[in-house]
């Protein structure tokens, strides 16, 4: 299962698990020290229903964002050519 990095909400990192309909939070204390926001992680829901990060997976943060930047390149391709 993979998780989003999403912001930092007081002293609570946010995380948004693909997939799943809740948002989970971790206090910033748990977080490694190199995260950024957008990074992605393998992670678990352990029993209590708490967000356990056990990877950080840098390729799929890469993956996403060029997913994304060639979504937006479309979007305003074809915004363009519309008003063509």
């Amino acid at each position: 299962m993979k998780a989003v990095f999403e912001e930092i909400n007081g002293d609570l990192a946010v995380f948004i698990v693909d997939n799943i309909q809740k948002i989970y939070h971790l206090p910033t204390a748990q977080l490694p020290s190199d995260i950024e926001i957008g990074d992605v992680f393998e992670v678990e829901i352990t029993k209590d229903d708490q967000l356990n990060l056990l990877n950080n997976l840098p390729k799929e943060r890469i993956r996403r964002e060029q997913t994304a930047r060639a979504k937006r390149e479309a979007l305003l391709k074809r915004s363009q050519n519309k008003k063509d």
